[in-house]
Parts: C-alpha cells; structure tokens; sequence
C-alpha cells in the first residue's frame, strides 16, 4: 500500500516551484524595466488614435509585440488592408521561429510550460533565456517555472506599461487637446532615438532607402504605401548587399 508523503516534502516542493517561478521573474526584470518606457510610449501614442486603455491592454496582452504594434498603429489610420497587415507583421515574427530552433535543446521543461513560455519569447527575453542556458558551459538548463517567470515579467510589464501610458493619453486629451495631440509622437521619437543609438554601417543604407520610399509615399498622398514601401525597399537592399 502506497504511503503518504510527509507534508513537509510537500511545502518543500511546494516552495522549490515558486522558488524557481521567483527566480524567473527576477531574471526578467532588467528586460521588464527596458519595456516600461517603451510601452508607455506605445499607450499614449494609441490614444492618440482612438484607442481606449482596455483596447490598448488587450492588444498589448495578445500581441505582446512592440515592432508590430508601433506598426499597427501607423497601418490602422492609414486604412491598410486586414490582409496585409497581417502579411507583413508575420513575416516580421518569422524570426521567432529561429529562437525557437536555437533554444529547443537548451531548456528545460514540459511541452505546456513550453508553450507558455513561446508565447511570451520576444527579442530580450530570447537573449536572457539564452545566457541563462550557457551558464555552466550548458551543463545546466533553465527549467519550465524559470522561464515561465521570465516572460511573464516581460509580458505584464509591458501590458501594464501600455495601459498606464494610455491612461495618461486620455487624461491629457480631458485636460489639453494640444498635449494629447504631442502624445502622439511619443512612440516615433523613442524608437527613433533607439535606431539612432544602435544603427552600425551596415543597415544604414537600407535604412535610408526605407525612410526615403516611405517619406516620398507620403508626400505624393500615398501614405497606405509608406510602410509597405519603406519594409520592401529596406528588404530588398539587404537581400542585395
């Protein structure tokens, strides 16, 4: 006849689960403290286009992605098609598939833990995960509660990001709509100013290329065409370097 396990054995493993669900989230939290900014940007720059602050939670919790997202924002005003909106945010995402060949085989945990931890794998997240798996020369792997703890820092801080900022963005427009109106250009000056800080020679001609078809897309009235210009444009230059 089977016997019961003490209960300490099972506060112990109780508490070895939330241990390393802990350890997980304090790995996430420089990458959490990268995405505040970022997402409050990305909340008031949304209201300035309509969206509430429980729209903008809800893009921010299922998409969980803030190139598509910056994205969506300029394609939805313009009147992009559904369909290529969703084109090319896919195949901006198509690297999520690399991630996820590179680290099969450095982590640990069951295929649900997996799952939920693909579904919070963005770029930082992917780079934590990865230094985590190398430590020890690979002789030890991060396991399904630790990298479950890792995105979900991520995730929530940047959903929670996005809704402040989107609070602020309505609270701004019930005061100034002036001031409203400058929230709007948030989100472009932050991430121009992150390009401008990490741009090397060798993207800064496709960069150009894309920055010149885009501007000149808007200028002959063809705004719908700027990012899709400026995204195939900056795609083609690197295919040809």
């Amino acid at each position: 006849m089977p016997s019961r396990a003490p209960r300490g054995n099972h506060r112990r493993m109780d508490g070895t689960h939330r241990d390393r669900i802990a350890a997980g989230m304090r790995a996430g939290l420089p990458v959490a403290l990268g995405y505040l900014p970022a997402a409050f940007a990305f909340g008031a720059a949304a209201s300035a286009i309509g969206l509430s602050a429980p729209e903008v939670g809800a893009m921010s919790a299922i998409v969980f992605s803030g190139a598509n997202q910056a994205f969506l924002l300029a394609a939805i005003p313009a009147g992009m098609p559904v369909v290529l909106m969703v084109a090319l945010t896919a195949a901006a995402s198509l690297r999520h598939l690399l991630y996820g060949l590179v680290l099969r085989d450095r982590i640990g945990g069951s295929r649900p833990q997996r799952a939920a931890f693909a579904y919070g794998l963005t770029d930082e997240v992917f780079a934590t995960a990865l230094a985590a798996s190398t430590r020890d020369h690979g002789r030890s792997r991060p396991g399904g509660r630790w990298l479950i703890g890792l995105a979900l820092t991520a995730w929530a801080a940047w959903s929670l990001g996005s809704i402040a900022g989107a609070a602020a963005g309505d609270a701004l427009r019930r005061l100034s709509e002036s001031a409203a109106a400058a929230m709007g250009f948030a989100l472009p000056a932050l991430f121009i100013g992150l390009m401008l800080g990490a741009i090397r020679r060798e993207v800064a001609v496709p960069v150009a290329l894309a920055a010149a078809i885009a501007a000149l897309a808007v200028l002959s009235g063809h705004a719908q065409l700027a990012i899709p210009g400026g995204a195939l444009a900056c795609l083609t230059a690197r295919w040809f370097r």
